[in-house]
């Protein structure tokens, strides 16, 4: 019986990994709570990554696992990493269950349940006079009601985005506005993501099961996907660059000095990723590339890997490698 395997190059060295362990799960343990009180305790356990980028989180409550942590990331290492989160507003002498959960682009992992205790509440003083209620103040990503921390993935539906640096928004489809991205959150298939200053990992379902994932940065893109394939398609938005003569912004654009161009880059490792902008679809698989929008036509260059460039005007497909480009041009 033939074995699949995955070849890992390093120079002269190689190594022949078996496919169930090149695509494995994290793995996660949950071990018992520390600085519990009445109302708050840390939270603790183990993740082992398996060289994937991994995300946990943990879900705890009292009849089931109702209430969860915020997202955060365990790394893409080989060695377990030890991931602890202090919670608060927990009920006094009270049983809560927790569980960890973490998952790459391939599966989704959950820990066996560990139990805890908070402390019984202190005996109130007959004699204080309790404090009014502090106000709510909701932060700006939790006041836009479409925006939420993240559950995984769902296929044609929801997508997961990470901010990995600078300044991202979010506009959700039949939202007002953009609001700020600051960490790990959920947004509907639709939404817009401006990533002009900042960028992001986008998560989206696959359609055989698990996940994948894309880096995309310095564009403002719509996010669509297929609940059929699983294909993750992102949208140049945006105005369109005007080729008109006498147009001082066109010419800055063609020049590349306007900073709001219609553009977008993005690097796959693995999934089923593509651009999109005005005359050119490009669908990759494990490579970096940039596409624009411009007065002449949309731009596709391949950084590293290989793309399959459809040119929606002339009806074919291109594949361009890394260190080229095509362009496939506007109708003059």
């Amino acid at each position: 019986m033939m074995v699949r395997a995955v070849m890992l190059a390093c120079g002269a060295l190689a190594l022949v990994v078996p496919a169930a362990l090149a695509e494995r799960p994290p793995d996660v343990a949950t071990t018992a709570a520390t600085d519990v009180g009445a109302t708050t305790a840390t939270l603790h356990g183990v993740v082992t990554p398996h060289g994937f980028d991994t995300t946990y989180f943990f879900q705890y409550g009292t009849n089931g696992h109702d209430s969860h942590t915020p997202f955060a990331s365990a790394g893409d290492g080989r060695e377990p990493v030890t991931v602890s989160v202090e919670v608060a507003n927990l009920s006094p002498g009270t049983t809560y269950h927790v569980r960890l959960v973490a998952f790459n682009r391939h599966r989704i992992a959950t820990s066996d349940d560990v139990a805890f205790a908070t402390q019984p509440a202190a005996p109130a003083d007959a004699g204080a006079t309790p404090a009014p209620p502090s106000p709510l103040v909701l932060s700006p990503l939790a006041q836009a009601p479409s925006v939420l921390v993240a559950p995984p993935p769902v296929l044609g539906v929801r997508v997961n985005v990470a901010v990995r640096r600078g300044t991202v928004t979010v506009k959700v489809p039949g939202g007002d506005d953009f609001v700020p991205l600051s960490e790990f959150a959920s947004v509907p298939v639709g939404s817009l993501l401006n990533t002009r200053r900042g960028s992001v990992t986008l998560r989206s379902a696959r359609a055989s099961g698990g996940t994948q994932a894309g880096i995309f940065h310095e564009g403002l893109f719509e996010v669509r996907q297929d609940a059929m394939t699983g294909m993750t398609e992102l949208v140049l938005r945006g105005r369109r660059p005007s080729c008109r003569r006498g147009d001082r912004r066109a010419t800055a654009i063609t020049a590349g000095r306007r900073k709001r161009r219609r553009a977008l880059w993005g690097r796959v490792r693995r999934g089923n990723f593509r651009t999109r902008g005005g005359y050119s679809v490009a669908t990759v698989r494990g490579t970096v590339w940039y596409v624009a929008d411009r007065c002449d036509g949309t731009l596709t260059r391949v950084r590293r890997g290989s793309v399959r460039v459809r040119d929606l005007r002339r009806q074919r497909t291109v594949v361009v490698r890394a260190g080229d480009t095509y362009l496939a041009r506007a109708a003059r």
